[in-house]
């Protein structure tokens, strides 16, 4: 996942959306956009099964190809290692973490350690 255009503004994605365009003329389609946030999943290429190799899945891109597609373009990405993550089966996205390999989705952490703090609050403004 790649989060947050660092310049993507007050315009709501405009840029974004056709950053989305640019990446399925690049043959990546399976990319969700939300303003600045952005989700790319990979399936594994499809190969013939070779019964004397234990080898990991194959995949047309990763984190690489879209940072080449981009870097050109000037696109401003925050570092992957600040804001974003490389492909893995459990992402975080807009506020819900969300588990392929189990299918489920959950309030993401950072979100849930704020309700105490929240509640806390808004009691202590019902009791004055």
């Amino acid at each position: 996942m790649m989060e947050g255009l660092s310049l993507a503004g007050n315009i709501q994605g405009l840029p974004a959306d056709a950053l989305v365009t640019v990446f399925k003329s690049k043959l990546i389609d399976n990319v969700l956009k939300w303003v600045n946030d952005f989700v790319f999943f990979h399936v594994p290429i499809p190969c013939p099964l070779i019964t004397h190799t234990h080898t990991q899945h194959q995949y047309y891109y990763d984190i690489s190809t879209i940072l080449a597609i981009t870097n050109p373009l000037g696109i401003p990405w925050h570092p992957v290692n600040v804001k974003g993550q490389d492909f893995c089966s459990m992402v975080p996205y807009v506020g819900f973490m969300w588990s392929l390999e189990s299918h489920t989705v959950s309030k993401h952490i950072k979100y849930l350690a704020k309700v105490p703090s929240f509640l806390s609050n808004v009691k202590n403004k019902v009791t004055h």
